[in-house]
């Protein structure tokens, strides 16, 4: 795009409505409002409770010469300047403070068409306050529709409150959804601020990204994130459903196929099926199709839309290693040569491609398919790294084919994979396709803004996480630096290829849609770290507050990041701040084989520590002391195949240096915490636990450092092959 000197812009508010002129010479095209609750598409103002501010966007025209300008307007609000809003994340857009709070909340009621949220909102309180309210005809909160709120968007809503009640108009069901959670973080803090609330969101896309294909992660977590991200009005989770262990050179000694050997998985329930009846569905752990339907319109209800990600044609070792006809053989990586493509599907041939199209139509075709009519399909498209030519068109003919039925997101990677002369992009693979922008090398954020994507801003120099255990705040480390992130991170401020440097794109354009954090597994197999889920939870939860803000767009109050978390330990999810609460057990004795008592209870919290005192009758590997259900693998504390005590837990096996003594009276004290478990033994002798990863029998990795781990107390002894022994006492602190 060629640029010239920037025009100078007027605007003028006049009649609810902006005028501008430009200087002589320029035309000037109105592209959007960064909030278009003030200025809409149509420059009418829709005047605020105080004053505000707005961004407007313009593309000008001089010539041959195209720029653009965002400028800056004051909006005069109804009851002057914005004063300190109300202590809640995401900041809401608008408030108007009229003094005194309404600290107590009997029951419910709304229009029909609300009841699932308001009996939602009812739940939320619950938990967040401990109270239960009741529905009835005129209650102390009452939720209803009001379509002259349209403006503010289906996300948007506005609360009233006086010292008698609360009313919360919307114009959808989904803006009753979020006020829901504002009433219960205010309510968590003492009671709702009388005064009058308007709040909506800047973007549409207020994301995170989890990587379930290199590592299992429980349905129950996948839950939890949902409604974590609910409680912050995060409305889109991307789940990245299948992948590959990444350093295939490592599986390559003996050629091609032994790099089918390396670890890989896709998570879904799949019906295709090779000529020996083996399916891509991993066997370690997968989602039945009924199962993931069912998450996907549950999560939708609590407002958070799932996009679900089927990584094609690159990252597709589980599929490939089923259907080697369509792998890439005998090519190797331009980045590392000794890394074989197999985990390429070949696209350049057309039986390829409709190999691709077979995998997508499982779950996007039907009358009820198992992704649900308007969920936005993600078909991965990163890091494809051979026949650019072959890849170009394959883009070409995916995305118009998958919106036949569903919106389509991708991966960016237009501006690596450029074949000569460079393939186009055809504009039915462009219009209305949602991008991930998230790296700069491969996806030049300018690049893919003109040619016509929606940006979803995932660039990998703030956002990206691979938990290793190092507690690092750094890209591609174990946590996001939030005090740089809150600093030089926008939705809008995307990355270049020239030099890595970061540029403003207009704050109104709709092309900009939002941002999306990330967590990556790459460290499985021979480079297993011992991350578990709850580690994996922490490093969510850890950023989820500071994303929340940077894409509902309205945090003016907050200054650091350190504000935002300070905040969010006053009003954070409740369920995080559940606590153990076990009475001691005495005198139990275990028979070995099928003997154990139920407890009632399930996995105890990261963090508690387990006191026993036991004399063990014999001690044999594979014998089980404690252990609970679990959804993939065994989660016990038993002993191992080296005598010693141990646990096993999400596909680890972790062994103390300690061998229990038989027919004497033990003390054994266990303490779990973030990636350290630790043994003691009689007065002074502590034991850190050190683990392996298996995978298909064989051990890929030993001496793994990291041990998070909940203590197993479903179950004292097992089902199956409990320890002989006899328990004086078990304590839980």
């Amino acid at each position: 795009m060629k640029k010239d000197n920037t025009p100078d812009i007027r605007l003028n508010i006049y009649n609810n409505s902006v005028s501008f002129s430009v200087s002589d010479g320029w035309e000037a095209e109105f592209l959007g409002a960064d909030f278009p609750q003030l200025v809409d598409d149509n420059l009418l103002v829709h005047t605020p409770l105080c004053d505000a501010v707005a961004t407007l966007s313009f593309k000008c025209r001089k010539g041959d010469s195209i720029t653009e300008k965002d400028c800056k307007i004051n909006i005069k609000g109804m009851h002057g300047a914005q004063g300190r809003k109300p202590n809640m994340i995401p900041e809401p857009a608008q408030w108007y403070a009229t003094g005194g709070s309404l600290n107590k909340i009997n029951s419910y009621s709304c229009d029909d068409e609300l009841r699932d949220a308001a009996d939602d909102f009812a739940l939320q309180l619950s938990k967040a306050t401990g109270k239960k309210i009741k529905y009835s005809d005129n209650g102390d909160v009452h939720f209803y529709i009001d379509s002259d709120l349209d403006y503010l968007g289906e996300e948007g809503y506005e609360i009233t409150c006086d010292s008698k009640a609360i009313k919360v108009a919307c114009s959808t069901a989904l803006g009753a959804v979020w006020a829901g959670k504002t009433i219960c973080q205010l309510m968590m803090q003492g009671g709702f601020p009388c005064g009058i609330m308007r709040d909506y969101p800047r973007y549409s896309v207020r994301g995170f990204m989890l990587d379930v294909g290199r590592r299992p992660v429980s349905m129950s977590t996948l839950e939890k994130i949902v409604d974590h991200m609910a409680w912050y009005k995060m409305n889109d989770f991307q789940i990245h459903l299948g992948d590959n262990y990444i350093w295939l050179e490592d599986y390559a000694e003996n050629g091609d196929e032994s790099t089918f050997e390396a670890y890989s998985a896709f998570r879904l329930e799949s019906s295709l099926k090779n000529d020996k009846g083996e399916t891509p569905t991993s066997k370690d752990y997968s989602y039945s199709k009924a199962e993931f339907n069912r998450f996907m319109k549950e999560s939708l209800k609590k407002g958070v839309r799932i996009t679900p990600e089927i990584d094609m044609p690159a990252h597709a070792l589980a599929f490939t290693k089923v259907f080697p006809e369509y792998a890439v053989m005998g090519k190797v990586s331009p980045l590392m040569k000794k890394r074989p493509l197999t985990d390429h599907i070949n696209v350049a041939e057309p039986e390829a491609i409709e190999f691709v199209k077979r995998i997508f139509d499982e779950y996007i075709l039907g009358d009820d398919p198992v992704f649900p009519k308007g969920t936005t399909v993600h078909i991965g498209a990163d890091e494809f790294l051979t026949d650019y030519g072959a890849y170009r068109r394959f883009i070409n003919e995916i995305i118009p084919y998958i919106k036949k039925t569903n919106p389509v997101r991708l991966w960016g990677s237009l501006t690596w994979i450029k074949d000569e002369p460079e393939t186009p992009i055809v504009k039915d693979a462009v219009n209305g396709v949602q991008m991930n922008l998230w790296s700069n090398t491969w996806a030049d954020g300018r690049e893919m803004y003109d040619l016509g994507y929606h940006l979803i801003n995932t660039i990998d120099h703030r956002l990206y996480m691979v938990p290793n255990g190092t507690k690092i705040r750094a890209p591609y480390m174990d946590f996001i630096n939030k005090r740089i992130a809150f600093k030089q991170f926008e939705p809008n401020k995307v990355r270049l290829k020239d030099k890595g440097k970061y540029v403003n794109l207009p704050a109104g354009n709709k092309q900009l849609i939002g941002s999306c954090y990330a967590i990556w597994q790459d460290n499985i197999d021979k480079r297993a770290k011992g991350i578990n889920e709850q580690d994996l939870f922490d490093r969510f939860e850890d950023s989820a507050a500071l994303m929340a803000e940077k894409n509902w767009g309205s945090c003016t109050d907050k200054h650091s990041s350190k504000q935002i978390d300070k905040l969010s330990a006053v009003v954070g999810y409740p369920l995080q701040k559940s606590v153990n609460a076990v009475k001691p057990l005495e005198n139990i004795e275990l028979k070995g084989g099928n003997s154990f008592i139920n407890t009632g209870l399930d996995k105890l919290t990261t963090g508690a520590r387990l006191m026993l005192t036991i004399t063990f009758d014999e001690v044999k590997p594979g014998q089980i002391l404690m252990e609970a259900d679990a959804p993939y693998g065994t989660y016990d504390i038993r002993i191992t195949e080296n005598g010693k005590l141990g646990f096993t837990a999400e596909g680890y096996d972790y062994e103390f240096d300690y061998t229990p003594a038989v027919n004497k009276k033990l003390n054994i004290i266990m303490d779990t915490k973030p990636l350290r478990t630790v043994l003691k033994t009689g007065l002074v002798t502590r034991k850190k636990a050190k683990g392996s990863f298996s995978h298909n029998g064989t051990v890929r990795c030993s001496n793994i450092k990291n041990s998070s781990f909940s203590i197993p107390y479903q179950r004292i002894g097992s089902k199956t092959n409990s320890v002989k022994a006899h328990i004086h006492s078990i304590k839980v602190l």
